[in-house]
């Protein structure tokens, strides 16, 4: 089951998730489109436009679901030239065959047991789905020991920003693997480090759900005793997976 409520609260922090989350490599969006045919553009889950604004700069046609209208406002500010419809996937309906499907970071909110046949019913024959996520974590192991346990003494525990290894998600391509409906799978990965200032960190940190959803003032405490570990900032690691497939009709 989507949690729907986990899902809803990214656009209590616009701001922070536009400042502090990490878009995504200029090479995925070379090697996304050149995966593709040419033609219309979908992505669903745009969020405030982090994947958006590479796709848009090269001039594609690209229509954003987005179920946030809080985020939507800020999206359709940062690439006015893309089209805007503010709902679920689910219950979107197109009204054109596109080129190329995408999702960045979002996947996981559609619902599981149907998410797959919408993307078919998107796309023309050929069509690529180009799915893509950051994982991310505290380089220091030590500072992200530190930043865990004060996670684990407030309840924040499986979706904790500072796990011992960063999370991955499950891979697409397990679920693709074995569907008719698609059909030449790859999988790509991109790395690369970035420093990120104490107060940047700590917007990353109100950006995630797990945190969101807390007590205003459980979640207050924490992030004031997160603060007290970060000095003037930390090192970041982050991959970027990319799983890519065609509809095979």
């Amino acid at each position: 089951m989507v949690d729907r409520r986990r899902n809803v609260v990214f656009g209590e922090a616009v701001d922070q998730y536009e400042s502090a989350r990490p878009g995504y490599p200029d090479q995925l969006v070379t090697d996304v489109l050149g995966y593709a045919p040419s033609g219309p553009v979908l992505e669903v889950g745009a969020g405030t436009g982090k994947a958006t604004a590479g796709f848009a700069a090269r001039g594609v046609d690209l229509t954003c679901v987005e179920p946030d209208a809080r985020m939507a406002a800020t999206l359709r500010a940062k690439c006015p030239n893309v089209r805007v419809e503010i709902g679920i996937f689910e219950d979107y309906v197109p009204d054109r065959a596109f080129a190329l499907l995408y999702c960045a970071q979002a996947w996981h909110w559609v619902a599981p047991d149907r998410r797959w046949g919408l993307a078919h019913a998107a796309l023309v024959p050929s069509g690529a789905v180009a799915l893509f996520w950051n994982n991310y974590g505290v380089t220091d192991p030590e500072l992200r020991t530190a930043l865990a346990d004060v996670d684990g003494r407030y309840g924040v525990s499986s979706s904790s920003l500072h796990r011992p290894e960063p999370g991955r998600p499950e891979p697409p391509a397990d679920e693709l693997a074995g569907d008719p409906r698609f059909t030449d799978l790859e999988h790509r990965l991109y790395t690369h480090t970035d420093r990120y200032e104490a107060e940047r960190y700590l917007d990353l940190v109100r950006s995630v759900s797990a945190y969101r959803i807390m007590d205003h003032d459980a979640r207050e405490a924490l992030l004031r005793e997160l603060t007290s570990l970060l000095g003037d900032g930390v090192d970041m690691t982050f991959t970027t997976d990319l799983t890519l497939a065609r509809r095979a009709d």
